[in-house]
């Protein structure tokens, strides 16, 4: 019999403590970020392509003996790639201002 008692009061006590931590209980609710972007158009890299030059020869002698010889080069001269002339890119901006948030608890 002391030993329920003693169990209940024990309880009554533990339903209390559970209570006050629940009434202390902080609700404040915590709303998505978006933090502040700028959109900055970057200059494209131009590509430079050197030229290319490939040659064939091609050498035939004749039945008298005369032998003849030809070359042919297939050029491809140099050229520059351009693509678009920008390029958008998406980049964290500074914030114009800043905004400090401080709480205080002070517990009676």
């Amino acid at each position: 019999m002391k030993a329920s008692i003693k169990n209940v009061v024990i309880a009554g006590f533990v339903s209390i403590a559970a209570a006050a931590l629940v009434g202390c209980a902080d609700t404040d609710t915590t709303e998505a970020y978006n933090p502040p972007v700028e959109v900055v158009h970057v200059p494209t890299a131009v590509t430079s392509v050197p030229p290319t030059a490939n040659s064939t020869t091609v050498t035939t002698q004749y039945g008298n003996g005369t032998v003849q010889k030809q070359t042919t080069t297939d050029y491809t001269p140099g050229y520059t790639s351009l693509g678009p002339p920008y390029r958008t890119t998406v980049v964290p901006a500074v914030p114009a201002t800043t905004t400090t948030r401080s709480t205080t608890v002070t517990d009676y």
